[in-house]
């Protein structure tokens, strides 16, 4: 099991480069495996302008793997996001993951003035632009929402032969399974939204998937994103505590939380485990670099 930190904010308050970097250092120092940004233009809960905070991640950090959870397509023009992941590669010096989401909260696609009912084909026909870019000198694109013609985005992504993409989806099921089929690197579980018990149907989703065009699904890696943790005497104190520190978190899924104390929360992680999870990734602030300590030093070891 890898274990990462899915970065946000926390706070409404402006938060410097070197608040980051200080805890991206402490965060690699302590042995994780990656951290991925949250990416919001507009929320109900404080976020990052991810890019930004993602440039800053590449420069403090020499090890870890940088990338998103996740990142909304649909939200950009295909050239914009080509040239922005291409560049944040080249920062990185090659450890960037471009994770891909199709979005989900629907104000934000309505102040945009982007229609949220199309925001899954918008992810398909942005992955082919993207592409396109990347692996072309000179790109023509045609399609539905966008169109472009003799486009050059240079420098092109470090990694060879191809940039990897994962899929992020709340579940495995439908479109969403067959588009980690036909795209995914890796399949992005939501913490925030997906049950432990739905993740082997997902999974058995994407292996139909692959099975309908013939790849092999040992190809695809699979990460349970987001997911909060909170330490306490136990499940029940560390919820009351969670919740105390903001009203907001009240409005999580109690039963989708990782609460407790670290042999709780070890038994949380064997669950996923089972269900062929990979890789965990913790949901934290900047300022809970506490916490990052506490899963590094109680639980991280007995995986």
């Amino acid at each position: 099991m890898k274990f990462s930190i899915s970065l946000t904010s926390g706070t409404d308050k402006p938060i410097s480069a070197t608040e980051i970097q200080t805890f991206a250092k402490n965060t690699e120092a302590l042995g994780f495996h990656g951290i991925y940004v949250t990416d919001h233009f507009y929320h109900n809960n404080p976020n990052f302008h991810s890019i930004s905070a993602a440039a800053v991640l590449c420069a403090a950090t020499k090890r870890l793997q940088i990338g998103f959870s996740a990142y909304q397509v649909p939200l950009r023009h295909p050239i914009v996001t080509a040239k922005e992941i291409a560049m944040l590669d080249a920062l990185s010096g090659g450890r960037l993951v471009a994770a891909f989401a199709t979005g989900s909260y629907k104000k934000e696609f309505e102040a945009l003035g982007i229609p949220f009912n199309q925001r899954g084909k918008m992810l398909d026909e942005g992955i082919l632009a993207i592409r396109q870019l990347w692996e072309n000198d000179i790109a023509s694109f045609s399609g539905a929402f966008w169109s472009f013609e003799n486009v050059s985005v240079v420098p092109k992504p470090v990694q060879k032969p191809q940039m990897p993409i994962w899929i992020a989806s709340w579940s495995g099921g439908g479109r969403p399974a067959a588009r980690v089929a036909e795209f995914g690197d890796g399949w992005q579980a939501s913490g925030l939204h997906t049950p432990i018990e739905q993740l082997s149907t997902g999974w058995s989703h994407i292996l139909a998937a692959c099975e309908l065009i013939k790849r092999d699904p040992a190809t695809i890696k699979r990460a349970y994103v987001n997911t909060i943790v909170h330490f306490g005497s136990s499940p029940e104190s560390a919820w009351n505590d969670f919740v105390n520190q903001s009203e907001k978190n009240s409005e999580r899924r109690r039963e989708l939380c990782l609460m407790g104390n670290e042999e709780h929360i070890c038994a949380r992680i064997d669950e996923l485990q089972e269900a062929g999870m990979e890789e965990i990734s913790f949901l934290l602030g900047v300022g809970e670099a506490d916490k990052a300590s506490m899963l590094a030093a109680e639980v991280m070891p007995k995986f």
